[in-house]
C-alpha cells in the first residue's frame, strides 16, 4: 500500500510529509488540478457492480493510465484512504442528498475536506469554529450554514442565487455505513441525473473546465465563456485535451447514455 500511496502522491505532483493543516491544504489544491471530477469513469464502474467502487490500487491505476478520477463516491473515499495512508484521522461523511464528504480530525479540530464535488472546495474547512463560512471561486459562492450541533448546510451559488443546497450530517462513518448510498448512486430514476448525463470538471490554475453533456464552460476569476461541440470527433479532441481522459471512455459514455435515450450528437 505505501507503493501505491507514493505512486498517487506523485500523480498529485506531491510528497510525503507529516500530517499538518498546510500539507493538507496543498494535498485538496493538487487533487482539485490533476484529478478530475467526472462521470465517464462512473459508467464504467457501473458496468462492474451496481454498487463498485474502486480499491486505491485499481484507482490510483485507472487515474494514471486512463486519466480517470470519479464523482464523489470514487474521490473523497479513495483521497481518504490516501489520507489515512499518511497518518491522517479522517472519516467518511453523509451529505444529503447523494453526496459524501471527508471529515479530518487535526490536532483536536475536525475540518469538513471535499474534493468530489466539482466545487472549488479549496482548502479544509473548519466547521465548527463559526456559524457561517463563505468561500469564492470561478463565480461560485458557497456557504456553510450551521444548522444544529451535528448538521450544516452547503449552499453553492452562482450570480447570488443558489444553485444547489444540501446539509452535512457531521457524524464520523466508515465505508461499510454507506453501501446502500453508493448502491443509489448508480440508479437509473429521474431523481438520479448524475446517471443520466456526462459532467466533468477540472481546475487547471486560473482556470475552471466545467463540461456539461457536449457543452463546456471555461470560468475564471473574471469572466466565463461557452464551448458548445455538435461534432463527436470535435467533442472528444477537445474534452480528451482538457481532461486527459482515455477516448474509450469517452465514446463509451455517448453509447451509454444512447442506450439510455439520451443521444447528444
Amino acid at each position: 500500500m505505501e507503493q501505491i500511496a507514493n505512486q498517487y502522491l506523485q500523480h498529485l505532483r506531491l510528497t510525503r510529509e507529516e500530517p499538518n493543516l498546510n500539507y493538507l491544504q496543498r494535498l485538496i489544491q493538487h487533487h482539485l488540478a490533476f484529478v478530475p471530477y467526472e462521470t465517464f469513469s462512473k459508467f464504467q464502474y457501473f458496468s462492474l457492480a451496481p454498487d463498485y467502487i474502486p480499491p486505491l490500487s485499481v484507482f490510483v491505476q485507472n487515474m494514471i493510465g486512463k486519466g480517470w478520477g470519479g464523482t464523489c463516491y470514487t474521490l473523497n473515499m479513495n483521497f481518504g484512504r490516501l489520507l489515512a495512508l499518511l497518518g491522517y484521522d479522517c472519516y467518511l461523511v453523509k451529505v444529503e442528498p447523494g453526496h459524501l464528504a471527508i471529515m479530518v480530525v487535526l490536532q483536536d479540530k475536525k475540518y469538513y475536506v471535499d474534493v468530489g464535488y466539482g466545487s472549488p472546495i479549496m482548502k479544509p474547512v473548519e466547521l465548527e469554529a463559526k456559524s457561517i463560512h463563505h468561500m469564492h471561486g470561478f463565480g461560485e459562492e458557497i456557504i456553510f450554514t450551521k444548522l444544529s450541533s451535528d448538521t450544516y448546510e452547503i449552499d453553492r451559488r452562482s450570480n447570488g442565487k443558489s444553485f444547489v443546497k444540501k446539509q452535512i450530517i457531521w457524524k464520523p462513518l466508515s465505508e461499510t455505513d454507506i453501501t446502500e448510498d453508493i448502491r443509489s448512486s448508480y440508479l437509473d430514476s429521474d431523481d438520479n441525473i448524475t446517471m443520466r448525463r456526462i459532467t466533468a470538471v477540472r481546475f487547471n490554475g486560473h482556470q475552471c473546465y466545467y463540461l456539461r453533456n457536449n457543452s463546456m464552460k471555461i470560468m475564471t476569476f473574471r469572466n466565463i465563456s461557452e464551448v458548445k461541440m455538435n461534432d463527436i470527433e470535435k467533442w472528444v479532441k477537445l474534452v480528451r485535451e482538457v481532461y486527459q481522459i482515455d477516448s474509450e471512455a469517452l465514446v463509451d459514455s455517448i453509447h451509454f447514455l444512447e442506450d439510455r435515450g439520451i443521444k447528444l450528437f
